[in-house]
């Protein structure tokens, strides 16, 4: 009933997660593992073709770390599928994609349920981005340590290997096509899974980021929740400052850099594509200018 992909940093995946696997999945399954050991693919290449080579209607993509902690999760995701208008669904992701660049959870919006550690055999660590929800949460894009979509919904989406290269941004890309072709994404809490290593942004991130800003330019913002124009602002506002400081963590702080990083900033903010203006955006521009030229100041 379900086939489970995945892009393998090492000729096949560990013994342990096979048993894994084997003992707590509780339906059909089959292993479609990509060897990438000699880093021959990008994720959206080894992804295709593992599309390609599976053979079950629900497509299980998941990261080479994980250990799953739930009995018979393969029931409850198929459980998830009964209701014929879900395309996809993940442990993590966003109810909200900024028109501003930046990572899918820097609205503080998004969704999660995991155990993460930062490395095999330590201790993990339960976070839940929105313990107050129980069941499911509807998003508009999924994360890619773990989801799952509809073998039928690949005769009209596919992993961009045109646009993109590398190993980021696979996953909201195609979840937002499913998003895109009517479909329901939902974020999950009926499945516990231990990612056993720790996400890293850099500037293959950065690029494949404006990558996707560009693609779907004239989709953002994309939301499936309602919101007044000043939350909206708000969430505009916490992703660009996050992302602001994303690149100066991973391109550095030199003075040109500073420069280059907060001017670029402030332009998205000027160019916002909005019909009339909240009182507070003129502030958040007033703040980052401030910062702007007090970084051009500095050593």
């Amino acid at each position: 009933m379900i086939s489970i992909i995945i892009c393998a940093r090492k000729p096949d995946i560990s013994s342990e997660l096979k048993e894994n696997i084997k003992n707590t999945i509780g339906v059909d399954y089959e292993l479609v593992v990509i060897d990438n050991s000699s880093n021959i693919y990008s994720i959206f290449q080894a992804y295709n073709k593992g599309v390609s080579l599976s053979k079950y209607p629900f497509l299980l993509f998941m990261h080479d770390d994980i250990l799953y902690h739930t009995a018979e999760w393969g029931l409850k995701v198929i459980e998830h599928f009964e209701n014929k208008k879900t395309g996809a669904v993940g442990i993590a992701g966003t109810p909200y994609l900024s028109h501003f660049p930046g990572s899918w959870w820097s609205s503080y919006l998004g969704f999660l349920y995991l155990l993460q550690s930062d490395k095999p055999g330590a201790h993990p660590e339960l976070h839940d981005f929105s313990p107050s929800i129980t069941n499911s949460r509807e998003s508009v894009a999924l994360d890619g340590v773990w989801f799952c979509i509809r073998k039928s919904l690949f005769d009209f989406i596919h992993f961009d290997e045109t646009n993109f290269s590398g190993f980021h941004f696979y996953d909201i890309d195609i979840t937002l096509q499913v998003y895109k072709q009517g479909y329901q994404l939902s974020c999950i809490k009926d499945i516990l899974i231990h990612h056993q290593s720790i996400g890293v942004l850099n500037k293959e991130w950065i690029n494949n980021l404006f990558i996707f800003q560009k693609k779907w330019a004239d989709e953002l913002p994309v939301s499936c929740i309602q919101m007044s124009f000043t939350k909206r602002m708000e969430f505009e506002y916490r992703t660009l400052d996050t992302f602001t400081s994303d690149q100066l963590r991973i391109l550095g702080s030199s003075k040109k850099m500073r420069s280059r990083i907060y001017t670029f900033a402030i332009k998205k903010m000027l160019t916002y594509p909005s019909s009339f203006l909240y009182i507070k955006f003129p502030l958040w521009l007033a703040k980052f200018s401030f910062r702007y030229i007090k970084n051009l100041l500095s050593k």
